[in-house]
């Protein structure tokens, strides 16, 4: 069966320990059960694997009950790390085996914070690799520095020869940036640049990642330092010795944690983000300049090969059809639209190319759309503010402007530029939405109240044209 967002069967993905090893990703992941908790099910790591990204092979419970970690392999060795949390502690721990299934945890290689250069609040995540220039390993951690103010996130730093007692070093990396720890960290080299890559929920809700040309930093914030937008997090990489591939999941919206959804409002678009949901994989690819982009995997894209026909039917404003598959509406002062007679699949690849002119204020696509226009998922293309962004359909109403305090519900920076082809890659599959542009910026977004409708092409107070349009199944 082909399934792009692995999720486990009456369950959830939580945090992805990726791992690559006899031509597979080996993806270890915390297994939610949510609402099932109450059956004694167990929430501890299991174990799949792809060399696709399109098929996955559950291998089932690894016997390990705790957080995020990391596994390697030393010799004929694995080793894996995780936390736990006994009694409101963190701690970290280890065991070892001779495959990935069948693990024997060490109780005295079990440590906390030092409680001197860390708070013991957050102690949790480890990631551990051997370094090369010392050598001896290092692990890092999510950890709270000490300090005077609560902006103590940071990524710890211990090291070891054995992989068992641990030094206490300075954090590799604390901006005072953050509230809450740096979750999930990861590090890797490619080409001169060492990347450090954490997640965190507060101040802002993503994964992030920092560049250095030396693992001694000075760790540098790029432009753009987030791979996706809120609706991706815990994000942590691999590499198969070609490609790195950053595997994160994208949230469910099963809980109206603060009462925000209108009570009028029946679905769950309008829920908060929940912890774990699908698989999300991006492929991440290194710019000249050393800056990281992510686009979607080769594999993945490729397997949309059967193209749906397309009509169209113009519902606002005047459009015209220069050549086949194109398609331009000018519309300086209004809202313009047009439709396709036939709902979208509930699983496609929607691809297209945008081009629009200097002044234009927005252009871009509607899911599941019905005549109306208000009733739909809205992917535009701002080039005013050089974003992307996604709105559902309370947003086209007077509840939505009276229910929250923001314009937008997910955007994206991404540098729009006027009379130039913006390539536009949409991936649908029930309510996960997984929006590429240009093969460098990712928007993961989640649509549940609409579940059928029309593809719908627009441009607001603008000049576009759109080409090569296609839908696109297995």
């Amino acid at each position: 069966m082909t399934e792009f967002f692995y999720r486990p069967k009456d369950a959830w993905v939580g945090d992805v320990i990726p791992y690559f090893e006899d031509n597979e990703f080996k993806l270890f992941y915390l297994h939610g059960w949510r609402e099932n908790d109450r059956e004694g099910l167990d929430n501890g790591w299991h174990l799949i694997g792809t060399n696709d990204f399109c098929h996955y092979k559950a291998y089932g419970a690894c016997q390990i009950y705790g957080g995020t970690g990391h596994v390697m392999k030393v010799g004929d060795t694995y080793h894996l790390f995780y936390c736990i949390f006994p009694e409101g502690k963190q701690l970290v721990c280890h065991a070892v085996g001779t495959d990935l299934m069948n693990w024997t945890t060490i109780p005295e290689d079990t440590f906390s914070s030092d409680d001197r250069i860390y708070e013991l609040s957050d102690w949790r995540d480890p990631f551990v690799f051997w370094n090369e220039e010392e050598g001896q390993y290092w692990m890092l951690l999510a950890a709270m520095a000490k300090g005077p103010s609560n902006r103590k996130g940071c990524v710890a730093l211990l090291t070891s020869r054995d992989l068992s007692k641990w030094t206490y070093r300075e954090p590799i990396y604390a901006p005072n940036i953050h509230v809450g720890a740096h979750e999930c960290p990861d590090l890797f080299k490619m080409g001169d640049w060492w990347y450090l890559v954490y997640s965190n929920y507060t101040e802002r809700f993503a994964t992030f990642y920092r560049m250095s040309r030396s693992l001694n930093g000075p760790w540098i914030t790029p432009k753009v330092d987030t791979f996706d937008g809120r609706a991706y997090y815990a994000a942590k990489s691999a590499s198969d010795g070609r490609k790195r591939y950053l595997f994160g999941w994208n949230p469910t919206k099963n809980d109206d944690l603060f009462g925000w959804n209108p009570p009028k409002h029946p679905g769950k678009d309008y829920n908060t983000w929940d912890w774990g949901g699908n698989l999300i994989v991006h492929e991440i690819i290194q710019r000249p300049d050393g800056t990281l982009a992510v686009k979607v995997p080769d594999s993945v894209n490729e397997a949309f090969a059967v193209e749906r026909p397309l009509q169209w039917k113009a519902v606002a404003g005047k459009w015209s059809s220069p050549a086949h598959d194109e398609y331009a509406c000018e519309s300086p002062y209004a809202f313009a639209a047009s439709l396709t007679e036939e709902d979208l699949p509930d699983r496609c690849k929607v691809s297209l190319e945008i081009r629009f002119s200097e002044h234009t204020q927005g252009a871009g696509v509607m899911l599941r759309t019905g005549m109306g226009l208000d009733e739909a998922y809205y992917v535009t293309l701002e080039p005013q503010r050089h974003r992307i962004t996604f709105r559902g359909p309370i947003m086209q109403s007077e509840d939505g402007g009276k229910t929250f305090p923001y314009e937008v519900e997910l955007e994206r920076p991404v540098e729009l530029l006027p009379d130039c082809s913006h390539q536009l890659q949409i991936f649908i599959d029930g309510s996960i939405c997984e929006i590429y542009i240009n093969g460098e910026v990712a928007m993961s977004a989640r649509m549940y109240d609409i579940e059928r409708g029309k593809l719908g092409l627009f441009v607001s107070q603008g000049d576009a044209f759109f080409k090569n349009i296609m839908v696109e199944m297995i």
